[in-house]
């Protein structure tokens, strides 16, 4: 999770990205309808192959498998879905060691694979763009309400962790791994359901 909010102001200048917080904030509210044009699109101009499905599904899998893993560390927060809530403690452990909005990487692995699986160029272009554009304001929307709860500890970890991309890759004995993963694989069955729902249908009705 992300913070860039009123103590940037001061570094920032005037706030520059103050219209994409106030933006992730209606964006956030809306983020699980906000995809429905995109995925009516994909089903209408869908035209999968063999090739595209295989590479769309091992993405989806990818991204499904580092959401429930991030979920592990995170907990139920991420399913909030009011605008003013971060949780009780700012995580950094698990993958937020390595990245600080790994469930939203998992989500541009999901919806990267089911472009990809359209097997339509444009379609995956778009819903880059798309994803882009919505998390971008997201995360700076979070940001704010980070900096406001944490202040400077928040900051000290946006200036040392990247937003997307890891700096580097752990070793593997460096992995962190959670003590159990089944509030994390309970609190992803809507995410599962939906994704499974949408193969189906990319599979049958384009």
């Amino acid at each position: 999770m992300t913070t860039d909010g009123p103590s940037n102001e001061k570094h920032d200048g005037g706030g520059r990205h103050d219209w994409a917080a106030e933006a992730g904030e209606k964006l956030f509210q809306w983020r699980d309808f906000t995809p429905i044009p995109l995925i009516l699109l994909m089903l209408f101009a869908a035209e999968p192959g063999a090739r595209s499905a295989t590479f769309g599904l091992i993405l989806i899998m990818a991204g499904e498998l580092f959401r429930v893993y991030s979920v592990a560390f995170i907990g139920s927060v991420s399913r909030t879905r009011g605008t003013g809530t971060t949780g009780g403690d700012l995580i950094t452990r698990g993958p937020f060691r390595y990245v600080r909005n790994p469930l939203y990487v998992g989500n541009f692995l999901i919806t990267f694979g089911v472009a990809v699986f359209s097997g339509v160029i444009w379609l995956v272009l778009l819903a880059a763009l798309a994803f882009a554009f919505q998390y971008y304001c997201i995360v700076k929307f979070e940001e704010r309400l980070l900096v406001q709860k944490f202040g400077r500890t928040y900051e000290e970890y946006r200036e040392t962790v990247p937003a997307w991309i890891p700096a580097r890759l752990p070793q593997l004995e460096e992995i962190e791994w959670p003590d159990t993963f089944s509030p994390a694989l309970k609190s992803e069955r809507r995410t599962l359901g939906a994704i499974a729902v949408m193969i189906v249908a990319l599979m049958f009705l384009a």
